[in-house]
Parts: structure tokens; C-alpha cells; sequence
């Protein structure tokens, strides 16, 4: 008759010590900033950068290669890096870069891709001013700006892009 105590019991605390390990994870994983959305959000700001880098890359190229002189094209950036869609548009994810370069030829590029966060990530590049990394919270939707001089530093927030040269700034 010990015997099925005991195996009684035992039974009794699996069974709670698996309902508190239950409890427990979904505690750890259902709320609004879990573990699984912070990795996720920082991959996808992560691709939207990469992106960003790549399409810089295909700009420059084409620039180089056309004298500064005209708008870059998307179908011809696309050609250079096919791994971006580019647009004239706005970007709505990670994967399409909005595109603005001046059609005077200045040899000024503008660059914007959003995350799934809402944030929206810039690029400005110009062979007199090098580059500057921007990034702009909360936004639906990212369309390159229309800067034909280098940005100045300013802090991210949800109503101005915030600017640095060097790296993308913390959003």
C-alpha cells in the first residue's frame, strides 16, 4: 500500500510541477514585448539596414558609372542588386527600398526602408559628403526624402528622422 502512495504522489507533483511550467512560458511569451518579437523586430530592422547597404551599393555603381548625372532608375538598381526591390514609392517593409537621387546631378542619393516596427531607416550619400544614417519611429509607411545637401544630427523620434554619420542611430 506505500507503494501507491508514493507513486501517488509522485504523480501529483509531475503534474503540477508541468502545469507550472506551462503557466510559466506563456507568461514569458504572451505579453506585448516578448522574447520572440524583440528577436524578430531586430532581424527585420536588421534586413531593412542590409537592404539599405545594398541598394547604396547599386546606387553608387550606377552613379559612377553614369558621371553623377541623372535619376538612378529602380529597374537598373534592381539590375545591379537584384536581392532589393527598389521604387519611387514608399517602402512598406524591409525587403523594398524607396529611392530619390537628383535629377540634376547633384550625384545625391536618398534611401528609406521600413521594418515591421513602424521604423523607418534612411540612407543619404553624396560623393562630396559621404554618407549619413537615419531612422524616423512609428511610421506606416517610409519614402526617401528629397535631400540634396547632407542632413544635420538630430535625435530619433516619431516626427523627424533622426541623423548621424558613421552607423544607423538607435531606434
Amino acid at each position: 500500500m506505500s507503494g501507491f502512495l508514493v507513486m501517488g504522489v509522485l504523480l501529483v507533483v509531475a503534474v503540477l510541477a508541468m502545469v507550472a511550467i506551462r503557466s510559466s512560458m506563456k507568461t514569458s511569451t504572451s505579453g506585448s514585448i516578448g522574447p520572440v518579437q524583440t528577436v524578430g523586430t531586430a532581424a527585420d530592422a536588421a534586413r531593412a539596414q542590409q537592404s539599405l547597404s545594398d541598394a547604396l551599393g547599386a546606387a553608387q555603381s550606377q552613379l559612377v558609372a553614369a558621371e553623377a548625372t541623372g535619376a538612378l532608375s529602380p529597374a537598373a538598381l534592381h539590375a545591379a542588386e537584384p536581392s532589393v526591390a527598389f521604387t519611387v514609392g514608399a517602402s512598406t517593409g524591409p525587403g523594398t527600398v524607396s529611392v530619390f537621387s537628383d535629377p540634376a546631378g547633384s550625384g545625391a542619393v536618398d534611401l528609406a526602408a521600413r521594418s515591421s516596427d513602424g521604423t523607418c531607416w534612411y540612407l543619404w550619400w553624396s560623393t562630396h559628403a559621404g554618407t549619413w544614417y537615419g531612422a524616423q519611429t512609428g511610421q506606416s509607411q517610409c519614402a526617401a526624402p528629397a535631400l540634396l545637401v547632407a542632413p544635420s544630427p538630430a535625435p530619433v523620434t516619431g516626427t523627424s528622422i533622426g541623423w548621424q554619420q558613421s552607423s544607423f542611430p538607435s531606434a
